[in-house]
């Protein structure tokens, strides 16, 4: 088992456009869970289940530097409280004991 979190803050004026867009994503993915801090409204991380080291790897590229048929790179940018640069991403698997 593995999986992804991507963690980030949304600007405020961009929150609803954010999360409209991300119910998009969350039908399409059944994997993915999105989460808000409670003590810091804005601070988001998506919890991605059974996703590959591969896959993780094209998630990470997509996000980051986006595709050649894609304009989501530049509202991340936009959306994200420093841009890209605050948007982190982590692939973790479960530990088990040898």
């Amino acid at each position: 088992m593995s999986k992804v979190f991507v963690e980030y803050a949304i600007k405020p004026a961009f929150r609803e456009s954010f999360l409209i867009y991300m119910q998009e994503w969350k039908r399409r993915e059944g994997r993915l869970e999105l989460l808000e801090g409670t003590d810091q409204e804005g601070l988001f991380v998506e919890i991605w289940k059974d996703v590959t080291y591969e896959e993780y790897l094209t998630l990470k590229q997509e996000r980051l530097h986006g595709t050649e048929d894609s304009s989501h790179q530049a509202l991340w940018e936009e959306w994200i409280e420093g841009g890209l640069r605050k948007l982190h991403m982590w692939h973790f698997t479960e530990v088990t004991s040898s």
